[in-house]
């Protein structure tokens, strides 16, 4: 297990860690808020697992659009944005749009891919965000995961039945939130802002307007790198778990 502490280049995850975790709301969170981030550390040989706790399924201004058909649209969506990323393992936990708890059934089955998949890093949403409106699922997702890493995924008490299934107990040495406020790591993504926005045109039916997208996202990403020497970066806060 990697001590947090010696994580002397928290903008270059990679050079310490080798396995990341993803834990979002819904799809097309991850591609919107850090993209470009997953993208580089799967460049640089990261490997990645997404775990979403919902599929989305209200997600559409289609009024004949109905959540049975939206659900596999969104979750192929989602599996091509990952692949286009570099990651092939995706999780989908199905609690519904917009119905998201930090309870501990959700807790449990976040647990249950940290103990499957092993990550050193996760990267999620910010659950204290609120400078603007946070969505529920986004607060609910974040709590649940961050519930999870401490102390329910470390300790075999918690979950008794995943450990006979064979998951063994796993520390979680950091969680990056983005979506956040106070960001105090900045990560360089210049190289692979194109890799970002392929990811992000795989949402197809959440995006009508994809150069608009694109010019926000460019906007966005280009005004937080210029404080640090960067064409385009996106900010963490960084938590870390050395218990």
């Amino acid at each position: 297990m990697v001590n947090p502490s010696s994580n002397e280049s928290p903008d270059q995850p990679w050079l310490v860690y080798k396995k990341a975790m993803v834990v979002v709301a819904h799809p097309d969170d991850a591609e919107f808020g850090f993209g470009g981030t997953l993208a580089k550390i799967a460049k640089e040989g990261m490997e990645i697992a997404f775990v979403l706790c919902t599929s989305g399924d209200k997600g559409s201004n289609d009024l004949d659009m109905t959540s049975e058909r939206l659900v596999p649209i969104r979750e192929q969506e989602q599996r091509d944005a990952a692949a286009a990323i570099g990651c092939t393992d995706v999780t989908f936990l199905r609690y519904g749009d917009g119905e998201l708890e930090a309870s501990r059934e959700v807790i449990g089955k976040i647990t249950r891919e940290i103990r499957r998949f092993r990550p050193d890093i996760i990267f999620c949403q910010d659950p204290y965000q609120r400078v603007r409106h946070n969505h529920r699922d986004h607060r609910n997702a974040g709590q649940a995961t961050f519930d999870a890493v401490y102390p329910v995924a470390r300790d075999h008490l918690h979950f008794p039945e995943q450990v006979k299934d064979g998951l063994q107990p796993h520390k979680v040495a950091e969680i990056y939130t983005g979506f956040t406020d106070t960001p105090d790591v900045v990560i360089d993504i210049s190289d692979v802002m194109d890799i970002r926005i392929d990811a992000l045109k795989s949402h197809r039916s959440q995006i009508s307007d994809l150069d608009g997208i694109r010019s926000r996202m460019l906007g966005r990403t280009s005004e937080l790198a210029k404080e640090h020497g960067y064409a385009y970066a996106e900010g963490f806060k960084r938590h870390t778990f050395n218990i």
